[in-house]
């Protein structure tokens, strides 16, 4: 797979998005996701490791979701940041390039780059200055993940260099600003930025990230369906996430990955991503979510409490049998509807084509209800690796 090259300013729609590639992908993101990879195994220091893991839960599941609803994802200078001395392919964070070509590896030259780094540090500078507000117990959690993490990119901070005192200032700020030039590819791009938790806490603490379009229209969409999930983040819009569900069905990181393959060969996934993208472009042009959507929504809701046992899995029938039916021969080819069979009511229509995503993200949705702790299970399959 060749590197794709941003050299101007028409590149980021000609080279990219016309070419299916509309997402930005923090490095953190992508980063948790290589280290669950890896497994423990792969870990220089299994408890360093795993501690910046639990802290990165929903990055993980980020990840995983990114890598499942997204048929090509943009990876930008990812040697600058982890990792140096490795070639593109021969990380294991691309990994799953073995299976389909997902991930495209993507140089943005100085011309280009500079030009959003500007923008980035003058967005940054006037955050400093103000007095403090990040408390300096976060700042110490940070730096110390991104010392886990072997995070390498420290972009120059132009004037601030000289007006930050600690080498710590400086660290953050550095980490700061690279959420911002993503920030700024994204704009380029007219597209989603997908930010690390943590890193969006601290840009909406700083005023540096303002909530685009898309929490709204995620937050009315999925409100039924977020109440009834456990693993919620209130940095980011909240929508089903399959990460539960991936741990569900695999016991080590690499069967992980293979039910992600699994998944974006399914139409179940084609069918949720048509549905979506439907949904979010009535409410571009029309700030509205459709009646068929949310009823769509209230279906999948009642499978939900179905499976979770909240209602009863079949309605109510009252079925009268006479002495004629009891003696006489069953025809050939005839059902019984056992109990087990009724527990499946109303499923049927959600395999038909056209709806399936339905029982997809209620399974999604039911296996997400069901974990309380859900960092147990993953440290689990993380072992594994």
């Amino acid at each position: 797979m060749e590197k794709i090259i941003i050299k101007e300013t028409s590149d980021w729609k000609n080279q990219l998005v016309d070419n299916g590639l509309s997402i930005v992908v923090d490095p953190m993101v992508f980063r948790s996701g290589e280290l669950f990879l890896k497994g423990a195994s792969g870990a220089g220091t299994p408890e360093s490791v795993w501690s910046l893991l639990s802290a990165n839960l929903h990055a993980i599941g980020m990840f995983f979701d990114c890598l499942i609803l997204n048929e090509k994802i943009p990876v930008f200078n990812y040697g600058d940041t982890f990792d140096m001395q490795l070639n593109f392919d021969q990380r294991v964070l691309t990994r799953i390039n073995n299976h389909q070509e997902v991930l495209y590896d993507v140089d943005v030259e100085f011309g280009s780059y500079h030009q959003v780094k500007s923008a980035a540090v003058a967005e940054l500078k006037k955050v400093y200055e103000e007095p403090k507000r990040i408390q300096q117990s976060v700042v110490k959690e940070i730096l110390s993940e991104l010392s886990t993490a072997e995070y390498r990119w420290k972009p120059n901070l132009g004037e601030l260099e000289y007006q930050l005192k600690s080498d710590d200032e400086k660290e953050l700020a550095a980490f700061l600003l690279g959420a911002l030039i993503f920030g700024g590819y994204a704009q380029q791009m007219e597209s989603e930025h997908l930010l690390q938790p943590k890193r969006s806490r601290i840009l909406l603490a700083l005023a540096l990230h303002a909530k685009s379009t898309k929490y709204r229209f995620e937050d009315v969409l999925f409100a039924e369906l977020r109440a009834k999930a456990n693993i919620l983040s209130e940095d980011l819009p909240w929508q089903p996430t399959f990460f539960p569900y991936l741990l569900a069905k695999a016991n080590s990181p690499n069967e992980v990955l293979q039910e992600v393959v699994k998944l974006r060969k399914s139409e179940r996934v084609a069918e949720y991503n048509r549905w979506l993208q439907e949904a979010m472009q009535d409410w571009k042009k029309n700030g509205r979510v459709s009646v068929k959507k949310r009823n769509d929504i209230r279906k999948i809701a009642q499978n939900i409490d179905r499976m979770l046992g909240t209602i009863p899995s079949t309605p109510k029938v009252e079925v009268k049998v006479t002495i004629a039916d009891a003696i006489a021969p069953k025809p050939p080819g005839s059902v019984d509807f056992t109990p087990a069979l009724q527990g499946l009511w109303g499923w049927f229509l959600d395999t038909l084509p056209g709806k399936r995503y339905r029982k997809l993200l209620t399974r999604a949705i039911v296996e997400d209800n069901q974990y309380v702790v859900l960092e147990n299970r993953v440290k689990t399959v993380w072992k594994e690796g």
